[in-house]
């Protein structure tokens, strides 16, 4: 695909931030090992700590030619805005008013080397999935993790179940909108800790 900007940045990057959200937890070793993915796709990307970890984790079982696709408009989710606006982990990096995140988002895929395999796609999760349909991409392993409003995972799980082969799964189960609209889109999901896991 390469019609879709791959990352080749030669400015200054930032010091390195990994801050993010379960990102390290076991469960996605687990299913990197169920799926062997050669494509992955992530919906909701922030720093990138997930996908880096799963970048890392496929450099390590020997999967270094697998391409992560983050989708994201690193313009931070609706509770970024207003309810948890003052967290500092939520920190959207504004500059004149507009967010700079994908700045930390590309200096961190930078500084572990995972360049060559993650494909940023800036854009919001439903035009992104056109995006990828439109490039034919699918693929063995999905990751929402993106907006927390129902309507939104309603609308994630839907377009992104049409480019998936294998797995999609997601965070978050705990909050009461996210539950609702994963229970409302799909049946046979497995629970792992505050993971959902559907098999397609």
């Amino acid at each position: 695909m390469n019609d879709l900007a791959t990352i080749d940045f030669k400015g200054k990057t930032l010091k390195q931030d990994l801050q993010g959200w379960n990102s390290e937890h076991v469960i996605f070793r687990r299913l990197i090992d169920e799926t062997v993915p050669k494509t992955i796709i992530e919906v909701g990307t922030w720093k990138g700590a997930s996908a880096i970890n799963m970048a890392l984790i496929c450099k390590h079982v020997w999967l270094e030619n697998t391409k992560i696709y983050c989708v994201d408009t690193w313009l931070g989710a609706l509770e970024f805005w207003t309810t948890h606006k003052d967290t500092p982990e939520r920190d959207l990096m504004l500059k004149n008013g507009y967010p700079s995140i994908y700045n930390q988002f590309i200096s961190n895929v930078i500084h572990n080397k995972v360049q060559d395999m993650i494909i940023p796609v800036p854009n919001t999760s439903f035009i992104g999935a056109k995006i990828l349909q439109h490039y034919g991409v699918k693929a063995e392993l999905i990751y929402i993790d993106g907006s927390h409003e129902y309507e939104d995972v309603v609308s994630d799980i839907k377009s992104y179940k049409e480019l998936c082969t294998g797995v999609i799964f997601g965070d978050d189960y705990n909050w009461p909108s996210v539950q609702r609209a994963v229970n409302d889109s799909l049946k046979n999901i497995q629970i792992v800790d505050n993971f959902w896991i559907w098999r397609k």
